[in-house]
Order: C-alpha cells, then sequence, then structure tokens
C-alpha cells in the first residue's frame, strides 16, 4: 500500500480534481484534453496503489467498480447496485475503507467528499443498540430544562421504540409509509410507559426513508405524549459525518424549522448515527410531512438537501 504523498504528480492532480472540485472524468478530460478512459486510469490506478492488495474474492473489475463509486463518478443506478454488493463483500469493504481513509489522511479529501461506506447488518445492529443503551438517559438529562419531566421518557421511548423499529426492519427497505403492513406494525410496536401518575405513549411513528428510494440512509421519528404535551424523537442510522442536519415540518410550500441534530460523525461506534429530541410545535397536526436535510448555512430558512422524509398521519 503506497501514501498518497507517494503517488505520481498526474495521479495525485486526478483525484484532487475529483474530489476537491467535485469534477467528472469527463471533464478533467477536458480540461487536461485527454480522453476519459485516461483520466479513469489513472484515478483507479492511484485508488490501487492506495488500497490492500490480494483481498480473497475482490477481483480487479470489482475493485475498479468500488473505485467509482467513491469517486462519485457512477449514476444512481449503480451506485445502488455497487452499495448492494459492499454491504455484500467484507472484502470490498476493507479495501474501500483502507482507500478511504489514506484519501482522508492524505489530504486529498474530507469526510464530505466521500460516500458513506456500508457496514455489515451485524455491525449495524450492535453498533445501533450500543448508542441507545449508552445514551438514552443522558439525552433526557442534557434537555430537561426545555421539556421538563417529558423528556426522561421519551429518552426511554427512543430506545424501546426506536431500536426496535430499526433494528427488526419495520422501515427497513425503504417502504412506503402508507403501506398497510407498514401501518400494523407500528401498532403492534407501539410502547406505553407510566411513571407516577402520568402516561406516556407513542401518538405515532413516522418511517423516514430517503426521497429517491434505497437501503440507506433510514430513520424513524416519534411523536410522544405526556400530560397534554407532546415530543418528537428521531433516531436515524447510515448518514455521512456532518454538523449540519435539520428537522423540518412541510406542507406543500408551508415549512417550520425544528432544530439541529448533534453532530453526525465518521468514526466510532456512533459513526454514521442520527439521534435528536424536540418539543413538538403546537401547530403540529397542520403540518403533513417530515424532513431531515442537510444544510450548508447555520440558519437555514428552507430546507435545501433532504436526506430522509415521512408522512405524518395528522
Amino acid at each position: 500500500m503506497a501514501r498518497f504523498d507517494d503517488l505520481p504528480a498526474d495521479q495525485k492532480a486526478v483525484l484532487q480534481l475529483v474530489l476537491r472540485q467535485g469534477r467528472t472524468y469527463a471533464e478533467i478530460a477536458t480540461l487536461l484534453k485527454i480522453s476519459d478512459a485516461a483520466v479513469q486510469n489513472r484515478a483507479l490506478t492511484a485508488l490501487d496503489a492506495l488500497g490492500p492488495n490480494d483481498l480473497e474474492g475482490f477481483d480487479d473489475e470489482r475493485q475498479d467498480e468500488v473505485g467509482d463509486y467513491l469517486l462519485g463518478q457512477q449514476s444512481a443506478s449503480e451506485r445502488a447496485a455497487t452499495r448492494d454488493y459492499l454491504e455484500a463483500s467484507q472484502s470490498a469493504r476493507d479495501w474501500a475503507r483502507a482507500v478511504a481513509s489514506e484519501l482522508r489522511g492524505g489530504g486529498a479529501a474530507g469526510d464530505d467528499a466521500l460516500p458513506e461506506i456500508p457496514s455489515d447488518p451485524a455491525e449495524v445492529d450492535e453498533a445501533f443498540d450500543a448508542l441507545h443503551a449508552r445514551r438514552a438517559a443522558r439525552a433526557g438529562q442534557e434537555r430537561s430544562s426545555r421539556l421538563g419531566g417529558l423528556l426522561l421518557i421519551v429518552a426511554a421511548v427512543i430506545v424501546v421504540a426506536g431500536a426496535v423499529l430499526l433494528l427488526t426492519g419495520v422501515i427497513g427497505g425503504g417502504g412506503d409509509d402508507n403501506s398497510s403492513t407498514n401501518s400494523a406494525q407500528a401498532t403492534t410496536t407501539t410502547p406505553t410507559t407510566t411513571t407516577g401518575d402520568a402516561t406516556t405513549t407513542v401518538e405515532q411513528q413516522v418511517n423516514l426513508t430517503p426521497p429517491g428510494g434505497g437501503k440507506a440512509p433510514l430513520g424513524v421519528a416519534n411523536v410522544v405524549a405526556q400530560s397534554g404535551k407532546q415530543a418528537i424523537a428521531v433516531v436515524g442510522q447510515d448518514l455521512p459525518a456532518s454538523g449540519h442536519y435539520v428537522l423540518w415540518l412541510r406542507n406543500g410550500s408551508k415549512v417550520k424549522f425544528l432544530g439541529f441534530f448533534p453532530v453526525v460523525t465518521s468514526k466510532g461506534t456512533n459513526k454514521g448515527k442520527l439521534q435528536g429530541i424536540v418539543a413538538a410545535p403546537s401547530d403540529l397536526r397542520s403540518y403533513t410531512d417530515m424532513l431531515v436535510s442537510r444544510e450548508a448555512s447555520s440558519s437555514p430558512k428552507q430546507p435545501t438537501t433532504i436526506v430522509l422524509q415521512g408522512k405524518l398521519k395528522g
């Protein structure tokens, strides 16, 4: 395995144009007055040098496919197919992670320049379960000044309802929130928690899926009520690292900003995990959609890049 700094100058230049400026092979070919194939060859040869060799069951053709995926040079259908392959192949994931690490470490790419490398389903389950188990109580305590005693109960609801939904596949596969199957499953898993004289219930569960469909990212939102107060608890998985995820409500052209989520990280057991909780607005019933967007601005007026969405039931 080579280091990024050790690559030939022409290969480093192509990778930097792709990852730092978002250029396509065709655009770089025009800029350098060479063929598209020559640009692709330089990019993939560089990735080959950065990655480990002789991984079992991972041939050159598949390596080039994953290389194009990392560099964002595939169509939507090709990206989906490559992601499915990465989910199924440990060798492909190991190669992709090693290459991505060297690209970031060498300064060729930041966290936002590279696509998410999917985890093995067993790894996702384990990490997601651990996330809720460690953070549920602390999440309620940190926000208790805003939502009072309701938050301690909602933290438990995130664990019971959110983890059960995600890990048992209720929202798996990008299904339609309005389907009879998902509605039935959501009804049977809705918990009721009693503390003292107060009963906390999940009034509805909103399955959050990518606007264009697909298996990732995925999320679920619980609208929780206690003593006449409501809160919205959201969890998600497989999101690119960022500190700019925002929760919105929408009805046609009318939108309401609810707030930013805590930072989604790119490392450790919390990698790619989204979690947040906020008091529900009094006009919640007037909105039809719940959105999670990724924003460049710290004061967005409208959702720009929507990564998850789901239907409210009114």
